[in-house]
């Protein structure tokens, strides 16, 4: 069964690449197990390569096809959302403390 979440949750992994966490799933096996699912909303790169070394956030649309999506897969009778997003390497943001620029190849 999927579920999609009621507020927008955002997190931000070591690659500097933040996603947001789009749907939930219960997956079919004998333990209670969610599969979250994650969109990528921007990452860290140069904001406009050609006139500047200026970096900063830009959008989802600069990145290669394999990083704009990611899942994690959380056993809630043994460990939390929190704990997993930690082990990966994530933790929850508030986007609205970053600014993201539209950049790079969106821009041609």
């Amino acid at each position: 069964m999927k579920m999609e979440l009621y507020k927008p949750v955002y997190v931000i992994n070591e690659d500097k690449l933040i996603y947001k966490i789009y749907s939930v799933e219960q997956l079919g096996s004998t333990e209670i197990c969610y599969n979250y699912n994650f969109e990528l909303v921007a990452g860290h790169d140069y904001i406009n390569p050609d006139e500047s070394n200026a970096q900063g956030f830009v959008s989802a649309g600069n990145f290669v096809e394999h990083v704009q999506y990611d899942s994690l897969t959380v056993l809630p009778l043994s460990e939390s959302l929190g704990e997993r997003l930690a082990d990966e390497g994530y933790k929850v943001i508030n986007i609205d403390d970053y600014k993201i620029h539209k950049g790079g190849f969106e821009n041609e």
